[in-house]
Formats: C-alpha cells, sequence, structure tokens
C-alpha cells in the first residue's frame, strides 16, 4: 500500500465510523486492516488514529474490524515456531492487576513442570488499569523478559526449561510505539482486545490460548478472534480483573 492510499483508508475509515449513533457504518475487514496499516506506519497523524479508535469504540466494534486490526499488527508482528506439538499460550490483560494478586506469571512454569511447553507474553505498562503486569513480577523474579520470539522458542523447547515470556516491545515494536497515544486517549480501546491475541510464539501442531474477560460480551467476541488467530482452542476464563485466575464469586467459564 502507498502513502497516499494508506492516508486516503484512515480517512475514509473516519469518515464512516465517526458520524454518530444514527449514521456511523461498520468498516469490512479490509478497511479496518488497510486503517490500522496506516496507524502502524512510522508517519502516521496520531489524532486521526486517536479519532479512528474513540470513534470505534463509541460505536462498538464488529468482529471484522476487531479481525482487520488484529492482522495489521500481526502481520507487522514476529511471530516464530517452537519446537514442540503442542504450546499454551496464556494470555493476560496486558494492563495487569491493581487490585488481585498478579500471579498469572507462574502459570507458565507450573504448566512446564507439569509437560505442557507453554508461553506468556504482555509489555511493562500500559492504561487504562496501569497494574502490576507479568512483565514486572517475572523481572522482578531476575527473568530475562527481552527474549526475542526465536529466543523464547529456543527456551520453550528445551525440555529443562519449557516455558518463556516475549515482551511486545521485542514481538510487536510498532503496536509497542503506540504506547504514547494509548495513555492519551485514557480509555480502553480495541487495541486492548486484541493485542493478547498476537501469539508470538506458536507450536509446531496446535496452541492453545488461555486468556480472560470481565465483561459477559467478551467471550463469543474472543472465541472468533482465537479462530481467526490460528489457535486450536481457547480457554476463556470470567477472571479477577480480566485475567485468567478464575473469580470464586462467580462462574468462571
Amino acid at each position: 500500500m502507498t502513502h497516499a492510499q494508506a492516508k486516503a483508508a484512515i480517512r475514509s475509515g473516519i469518515q464512516k465510523v465517526a458520524t454518530g449513533p444514527e449514521y456511523s457504518k461498520d468498516l469490512s475487514q479490509d478497511e479496518a486492516l488497510a486503517a490500522m496499516q496506516y496507524i502502524l506506519s512510522e508517519d502516521a497523524d496520531p489524532v486521526q488514529a486517536a479519532v479512528f479508535f474513540i470513534a470505534l469504540r463509541m460505536k462498538r466494534e464488529t468482529d471484522d474490524e476487531n479481525k482487520g486490526i488484529l492482522k495489521a499488527i500481526m502481520d507487522t508482528a514476529e511471530i516464530a515456531h517452537a519446537e514442540v506439538d503442542q504450546l499454551v499460550d496464556v494470555a493476560d490483560p496486558y494492563d495487569g492487576h491493581s487490585r488481585g494478586l498478579p500471579v498469572c506469571a507462574f502459570i507458565p512454569p507450573v504448566l512446564a513442570a507439569c509437560g505442557m511447553p507453554s508461553v506468556t507474553h504482555g509489555l511493562e505498562a500500559v492504561g487504562p488499569k496501569y497494574g502490576i503486569t507479568n512483565h514486572k513480577v517475572l523481572r522482578a523474579a531476575g527473568i530475562n523478559v527481552d527474549l526475542t520470539p526465536q529466543q523464547a522458542a529456543q527456551q520453550i523447547a528445551n525440555s529443562d526449561i519449557g516455558w518463556a515470556y516475549v515482551d511486545q516491545k521485542v514481538f510487536a515494536p510498532r503496536l509497542h510505539d503506540l504506547l504514547s497515544l494509548r495513555s492519551r486517549i485514557i480509555k480502553r480501546q480495541v487495541l486492548t482486545t486484541v493485542e493478547v491475541l498476537v501469539g508470538p510464539v506458536r507450536a509446531r501442531q496446535k496452541t492453545h490460548l488461555l486468556t480472560g474477560y470481565v465483561h459477559k460480551a467478551y467471550p463469543p467476541i474472543y472465541a472468533e478472534l482465537a479462530r481467526f488467530a490460528g489457535f486450536d482452542s481457547a480457554t476463556i476464563v470470567r477472571g479477577v480483573e480480566g485475567g485468567v485466575i478464575p473469580s470464586l464469586q462467580q462462574t468462571a467459564l
């Protein structure tokens, strides 16, 4: 896509989604993909990007819009393949935990000790919560949080280890570059939904997603995105603060 085509895509996208509750129109997957490709480019206008994300959120994103945005991110991400037959991708919310214990970081090593290779991923801090993240927990425990996806894949394939953490700044640097913009947007937007589904490491045969949610609308959204992203199965948990640890006060699945 040329620069002129990219600029036209974001302009067209904003014109369709930012016309109010009565007249806003949904984007096709290709339209959302093109708009997100522009936003991930080096010379994207942050004002246009912010308007696009906010308008989508106010309209409510469709499955096609979510898929287009996720595909644009995956197309710019580095995804490695580990020499293991099966892998569990533990995808806790990237904005972390601010009220509950952030124990998700310990799930991959426990799974690995039980013979199931696993991977987790995230970043140091992002809104809207700016909570304690897997990155912070693992770094405090002395774990290398700067592995490339290929290094993580090698560590996962090592039967003496069997798990790894990969940071967004390494596997999806263009998405990571939007952190400043996201902090200025303040509220949750589509990136918060889709970023957990990129999957920086995949298995030879089957890769299984483990992720969480809070609001009842999200299970079908995550199930559809998991299929689209190429996961072979998905466990979607109604967890504490939207994470993968089930709440003791409500039905978990």
